[in-house]
């Protein structure tokens, strides 16, 4: 248990870096449209539903123009009976879609032990995790850091 002065403080801490006017797009996505109407009802119960973006799409239709971003995938693991080979092909192809969007991160979690393999890269870090009882790893690919944008007013006056 955390000590509750070391947790303020923290949450102190966070609150005072917070980049609040920092402009975000967040899209939630799910090939199964109940699955994404229960995503935005629970994110509307959380008071962030109006931050986000909800869609019904395959990750087939999976496209961006932003030059960086962050993806969050929760793919199926194929756990019930004859869903392995189909789970297989699904990740086979989120790393021929991932290879689109070079410059971003992604993090996928999943029990499929065979993941790299068949995603086709190894992950730059690897988490052990466990939902439920079944254990999961949390594969992390970090893409580039994006260039840090030009403040105004931090040139020097040649004054």
């Amino acid at each position: 248990m955390i000590p509750k002065k070391a947790w303020e403080m923290a949450l102190e801490e966070a609150e005072d870096k917070a980049k609040y006017d920092q402009k975000l797009s967040i899209i939630g996505s799910d090939i199964d449209k109940e699955a994404s109407e229960l995503s935005k009802h629970n994110a509307q119960e959380a008071g962030v539903g109006h931050e986000i973006t909800f869609r019904h799409r395959d990750i087939a239709q999976l496209d961006s123009k932003e030059e960086y971003g962050t993806l969050i995938c929760n793919p199926p693991y194929g756990e019930r009976l004859g869903e392995k080979k189909e789970i297989e092909a699904l990740y086979r192809k989120m790393g021929r879609i991932f290879q689109s969007l070079p410059t971003w991160s992604y993090y996928i979690f999943t029990a499929h032990e065979e993941f790299e393999t068949l995603f086709g890269k190894k992950a730059t870090k690897k988490r052990k995790l466990f939902s439920g009882n079944i254990r999961c790893d949390f594969y992390q690919y970090f893409g580039p850091r994006p260039p840090k944008p030009q403040q105004v007013g931090t040139e020097e006056s040649s004054e």
